[in-house]
């Protein structure tokens, strides 16, 4: 524009004839009209950038949302800097979807909230798949995994939860759970979860595994989750990592014998779908009382213990209603913008019934094997009996114990295609846990006691567990009088002053004995 003014300004101020115009027009590529207009602009302006005239379109950071909506994401962002940690784009958009929905106004598009969000000066925001400084590069791995059918190959694995859970009596912080989660690769649902802050192990992917497989109904209800998990089945082959409890004697006989492949990822990018849905599970947490983050770093001067507020059953509840109403109803990148509940009712796999369940369920428990002897079986010094062993003892056959680890109070003895439930022979012993057992049992050895005794061993257990609540019940009375003193010490009170005010003195002397009053005296009648 600058060229096209410099050359009307040459021609002076002088009517301008067809033959300029025409040259001009030539030389600039436009119509002869074109230069005409170009020098009435300059007229009018005398500024090169006039001669461009008014440019068409939204002009820069006009917006095209409604007022209503415009505050929407205002208050949104606003709402969330005030949480700690990080600000981040997803927790920001399902932010103003809720809001939106709650004044009744079309919800932005999430590139109009990301723009508004980048508008705002010295906000530095994660973003998924973007270097952040201080960050690793993001890594992408080549390739992909295909997978048709629902149940085909399912991933297993197993992470801590970055939350804090608090007790159900006292609401204290107890620590992190675990949590042990299942995805279908083709429908990229979630098959089951267990939450507990039992280690992962061969019990814990036990129940995995038969939460995976059993209708999910009755136990959504009794966690008090509206919604419906019709995801149920019988997987045919198991993606796995390397991890210790993915390779015990328990998982290996279990699969033999329902027919289910093991294989083992050997690269960590192999098991991509459940490390993303496992990230994505994690970062809904952060939005939670109690969260950790994924780092000291990360919550800063976040205190997570001192806002703890979900216990173990809260948090199981939350994760599920998570899953059923919103992660199942979303729309999915890897389906091509499908949901996992609609690829699921397009190939629904068949549900075991309920008679196997339980066979299920014990097939993948670890299992030793003990010889039937004439007071019954004995198992980390523990002693069982069932009737039924009376008329084994002839045969003194060596039989395969199941057990659970979190209860040993019964053992699981196959029998005719079932297994029998065989519980203590002293009836009257409470249930007990293995790592009870083991650690009694090495602190009765190193009390010197060369035999033990169930009676021994389950009074051991009962003195530990008596030191824990005891333990417990005064770190909690600290902690009350810790915070006494903090709230006195906010409110002005020095809590090592005693600050109760002195008692008046009695004018009564307690010394002497009372003289009763008329009324109370009952004189004897003569006669």
């Amino acid at each position: 524009m600058q060229r096209v003014a410099q050359a009307l300004r040459s021609v002076g101020d002088a009517p301008m004839t067809n033959a300029q115009a025409e040259r001009l027009a030539q030389r600039f590529g436009v119509h002869r009209a074109t230069i005409y207009r170009y020098r009435a602009r300059l007229a009018a302006l005398d500024e090169a950038t006039a001669v461009g005239g008014i440019t068409r379109g939204w002009k820069p950071l006009a917006s095209r949302l409604s007022i209503k909506q415009e505050q929407v994401i205002s208050d949104a962002i606003n709402a969330l800097r005030k949480k700690p940690g990080a600000l981040r784009v997803v927790d920001l958009v399902e932010e103003v979807a809720a809001r939106s929905r709650l004044l009744r106004v079309q919800c932005p598009s999430r590139p109009a909230i990301d723009r508004r969000l980048k508008r705002i000066s010295g906000l530095k925001v994660p973003r998924r798949g973007v270097a952040m400084p201080g960050n690793a590069d993001p890594k992408v791995s080549p390739g992909s995994f295909q997978v048709r059918l629902p149940m085909e190959v399912v991933q297993i694995d197993h992470t801590p939860m970055d939350i804090v859970v608090v007790d159900d009596l006292y609401r204290q912080p107890l620590g992190k759970p675990y949590l042990t989660l299942a995805t279908d690769v083709a429908t990229r649902c979630v098959l089951g979860f267990v939450i507990s802050f039992v280690p992962p192990s061969a019990a814990t992917v036990s129940l995995c595994l038969t939460l995976i497989a059993a209708p999910k109904k009755e136990w959504l209800k009794q966690l008090g989750v509206a919604g419906d998990w019709p995801m149920a089945g019988l997987p045919k082959t198991l993606h796995l990592d390397g991890a210790a409890e993915f390779k015990s004697k328990a998982l290996r006989r279990g699969c033999e014998q329902y027919g289910i492949e093991l294989v083992y990822r050997e690269r960590p990018h192999h098991g991509g779908h459940i490390e993303r849905l496992i990230g994505t599970k994690m970062s809904k947490l952060k939005s939670l009382p109690g969260a950790t983050g994924g780092s000291p770093k990360a919550r800063r001067a976040y205190d997570p213990d001192r806002h703890a507020a979900l216990t173990l059953g809260d948090l199981e509840a939350w994760f599920a209603q998570q899953i059923v109403g919103r992660y199942h109803q979303e729309a999915h990148r890897g389906l091509k913008g499908g949901t996992p509940a609609g690829a699921w009712a397009l190939h629904p796999a068949p549900s075991l019934p309920s008679g196997p369940l339980k066979r299920f369920r014990i097939g993948f428990l670890p299992a030793v094997g003990r010889t039937l002897r004439r007071d019954g079986i004995v198992f980390e010094h523990l002693r069982y009996w069932h009737p039924i062993f009376a008329s084994w003892l002839a045969q003194r056959q060596r039989l395969t114990l199941h057990f659970d680890p979190r209860n040993l109070s019964k053992l699981y003895v196959p029998h005719e295609g079932d297994y029998l439930d065989i519980p203590f022979s002293d009836l009257r012993l409470p249930p007990v846990s293995l790592w009870e057992v083991q650690a009694a049992s090495r602190h009765l050895r190193q009390a010197g006691q060369k035999s033990i005794h169930p009676a021994l061993l389950i009074e051991a257990i009962d003195k530990q567990r008596e030191i824990v609540r005891a333990a417990q019940a005064k770190t909690r009375k600290l902690r009350r009088q810790q915070q006494a003193a903090h709230r006195s010490t906010a409110i002005g009170i020095d809590p090592l002053v005693n600050t109760t005010p002195p008692q008046a003195k009695s004018e009564i002397d307690w010394s002497r004995p009372a003289v009763p009053f008329e009324g109370e005296v009952w004189r004897s009648r003569r006669r």
